[in-house]
């Protein structure tokens, strides 16, 4: 049944159902049955959308391409007449769809693509045409402010993931003037108002899916760039990066908690992976030797800012992780830990303490590992127990090559570990056939 013919039975069930034809009971099973409307030919739906988008940009770069031909030899107010041709067409586009193609998803997001490009090229060829001068840092704020609004103006998703990516963009190139890249938070907050819009009705549908994977990946390089100097100066960023992916991990616990698939997790996949990761290389000592001054002993010179947004993030996650303890969620309890443990293996390292942080994280790994384990078996859920022994494998083959071991000894590991996954996968599918 298609969306047209689906549309149409579900006006008339309310009147079968007040006529007598129909039971209530039997119209909700119709409902449950055939779904929403808008998951009705969604892969099409999205493809239309997307060959929309190549298009718009295939006949832009045409175009552009053919004016390149002759463009040394037309006039100034010739080529500033090219130049803002494209952006005054999609513009004047855009204002079409609004008045008659709204509700059309294709439309909106395929002309604000061509709209967000469009801007960026006018504004370069304007600045070449009459010799502007500017840098690419100043060249990339302002394009990236002013095709914010194209994403609110035609609700548009792809024209908010190109600005978030222009801005991290920005950040990087003015990383080394100052304390600039510090405003990549504020400048992300300005598109953070677009993903409540378009998540209010459904967290689970495709744009603010995507926009959440684009904000979680380029929330931590952006961050990076913003902090660079504690990083390189104090070695900050072992608490820094444990309080942003815990934030992610802790977030997208209550936010998507009841999410289908991974794709609709993207919080908890960034968050998680960055915390499995930075919690196995703090199993080794010479991160923590690597550690600069500690940060009470830092120098006048560091601005407020920076420590400000440096200790955000890790304060943030600790806030969370206290109010997670009231749901007692054992995931959420267990990685929203790391943020207090970082700081505990901060100040060992501070006083020269460095195997003993790294200790400290070896022994919070293995306890991890061994809960998630346990909850996986209790609760028969496969994906825990795998995700646990995956994090108990890792941790184990991280110390066999720390040590001075063969290949006999790392050959014998490597066995027995593949042995403990095989047993342990068939004994709960086995258990799970015999419970159905």
């Amino acid at each position: 049944m298609n969306r047209r013919q689906l549309h149409w039975l579900y006006q008339e069930l309310p009147n079968l159902v007040s006529s007598g034809i129909v039971p209530a009971e039997t119209a909700d099973r119709i409902r449950k049955h055939y779904g929403d409307i808008d998951a009705q030919g969604s892969g099409r739906h999205w493809l239309i959308i997307l060959f929309a988008i190549i298009g718009a940009a295939l006949i832009g770069g045409g175009i552009i391409l053919l004016l390149a031909h002759n463009w040394d030899e037309m006039s100034r107010p010739a080529r500033a007449a090219i130049s803002l041709a494209p952006m005054l067409i999609t513009q004047a586009l855009a204002a079409w769809v609004l008045w008659t193609r709204a509700e059309s998803t294709a439309w909106r997001e395929g002309v604000g693509t061509s709209l967000t490009l469009a801007i960026g090229t006018s504004i370069a060829l304007i600045s070449q045409t009459y010799n502007l001068g500017g840098t690419f840092p100043q060249f990339m704020l302002v394009w990236t402010l002013l095709a914010l609004p194209v994403a609110y103006l035609l609700r548009a998703t792809l024209p908010s993931l190109l600005y978030l990516i222009g801005v991290t963009v920005w950040s990087g190139s003015v990383m080394n003037e100052g304390s600039k890249s510090l405003w990549f938070w504020p400048l992300v907050a300005l598109a953070l108002p677009y993903l409540w819009m378009v998540a209010k009705e459904n967290r689970y549908h495709p744009r603010p899916l995507l926009f959440c994977w684009v904000l979680s990946i380029v929330g931590a390089i952006g961050t990076g760039f913003g902090a660079h100097r504690l990083l390189d100066e104090h070695s900050w960023w072992i608490v820094l990066f444990a309080g942003l992916y815990a934030v992610w991990w802790l977030v997208g616990s209550r936010w998507y908690g009841e999410a289908a698939s991974v794709l609709q997790r993207p919080f908890q996949i960034i968050g998680g992976l960055g915390l499995w990761v930075l919690s196995l290389v703090l199993t080794f000592s010479d991160p923590w030797r690597a550690l600069g001054h500690p940060f009470w002993y830092s120098g006048p010179w560091m601005q407020t800012a920076e420590w400000t947004a440096a200790l955000a993030w890790p304060v943030v996650a600790i806030a969370l992780w206290v109010a997670a303890w009231r749901r007692r969620e054992t995931s959420e309890l267990l990685l929203g830990a790391i943020p207090v443990f970082t700081v505990i293996g901060q100040a060992l390292a501070a006083h020269n303490h460095e195997v003993t942080a790294a200790v400290v994280f070896n022994v919070y790994v293995l306890v991890v590992a061994v809960a998630l384990i346990t909850s996986g078996v209790k609760e028969r859920r496969l994906g825990v127990i795998n995700a646990g022994m995956l994090l108990l494998s890792a941790l184990i083959l991280c110390r066999f090559f720390d040590a001075d071991l063969g290949f006999v000894a790392r050959g014998v590991a490597f066995i027995a570990l593949g042995t403990g996954f095989l047993v342990t996968n068939l004994v709960l599918l086995r258990r799970k056939g015999a419970a159905q």
